[in-house]
């Protein structure tokens, strides 16, 4: 099953997120800053990454676009206590969602599932990226 990594410096919001979560038979981590989380990255990749959009020092569009730099097949859901995200923001490659706090289970448990299958296709499309140039690769050793 995939990993899935909750982002907040909030105790509580994880906790509710966590609760949000629980059931859908994935193994959950939890971090309190942008740090951590990239600390807990290094170690074990998350498939998902729920993270809180305001939080001190760096923030989640900080640690969103470290992740994509890291780990592009990882898949970023945001939370934010403000409806609107500026477009820049929005439009990032693997943030696939936006909660609102507070947020609801069913809206969560959609956005994990939307956020796993972008995982899995990711992955299927650099497997077969690298299936291609293993293939030539053969084909040119053939060849000499």
């Amino acid at each position: 099953m995939p990993l899935i990594l909750t982002v907040d410096d909030e105790d509580a919001a994880r906790r509710l997120l966590r609760r949000c979560l629980d059931g859908c038979g994935h193994e959950i981590l939890e971090a309190e800053s942008a740090d951590s989380a990239l600390q807990s990255m290094a170690t074990r990749p998350a498939a998902v990454v729920f993270c809180d959009v305001q939080m001190p020092e760096r923030d989640g569009l900080w640690l969103a676009a470290e992740l994509r730099k890291r780990y592009p097949a990882t898949a970023i859901v945001l939370a934010t206590s403000v409806s609107t995200i500026p477009p820049r923001q929005s439009m990032q490659t693997g943030v696939l969602a936006y909660l609102v706090k507070p947020f609801s289970r069913e809206f969560v448990q959609k956005a994990l599932k939307s956020a796993i299958a972008w995982h899995e296709e990711t992955l299927a499309k650099e497997s077969a990226v690298e299936d291609t140039s293993d293939s030539l690769q053969r084909w040119l050793d053939a060849l000499e």
